[in-house]
């Protein structure tokens, strides 16, 4: 759990890391169904891992409700001299890296874990893409919230007693 603040708003995020491992599969199905953003993760220092993208974005289109945000990472940026992936010409089934990112509609970073490249700012752009793909409900709620708070004020006003307020016969609360 972490808290992010986002265009002034306080966002608690819940992550899940399930680090791609075949033993997760049937519990990371599960938690697609509640997911609303979602960082599809490769190694750049790996084209097997890289391969393995299209299974992952298989599954989240198969399994997480419609409209989830999706951004895709490229991990380990610090690895440059052991690249097998790169941005522009990283290959999956003839589609660039970037190529494939735009295809499906997804953010693209390269990351590091262990220099901390753009780490914060991936999960703050994802965050984004959440908030703006709620927004709707968002305002909805704000309105009704204040909607509710301006009908408790009317009520409060019509059920105040008229005349002396230390009356000892009248009672409003």
């Amino acid at each position: 759990m972490k808290t992010i603040e986002v265009d002034g708003i306080k966002v608690r995020i819940q992550i899940w890391d399930t680090a791609g491992q075949e033993r997760y599969q049937t519990i990371t199905k599960q938690y697609y169904r509640r997911a609303q953003g979602i960082f599809l993760v490769y190694d750049i220092s790996s084209e097997r891992s890289y391969q393995h993208i299209m299974k992952w974005v298989s599954d989240v289109d198969e399994y997480a409700p419609e409209g989830v945000q999706k951004i895709l990472i490229g991990n380990k940026a610090d690895e440059e001299q052991k690249r097998q992936v790169g941005r522009e010409q990283g290959q999956q089934k003839g589609r660039l890296v970037l190529q494939l990112a735009r295809e499906y509609g997804m953010d693209f970073y390269e990351t590091s874990a262990c220099t901390n490249l753009n780490i914060k700012e991936s999960f703050t752009r994802l965050t984004e893409l959440v908030l703006q793909a709620h927004r709707k409900e968002l305002d909805g709620l704000r309105v009704r919230a204040s909607n509710q708070l301006a009908l408790a004020e009317l009520e409060e006003e019509e059920g105040k007693p008229e005349g002396p307020v230390n009356s000892s016969k009248t009672c409003w609360c």
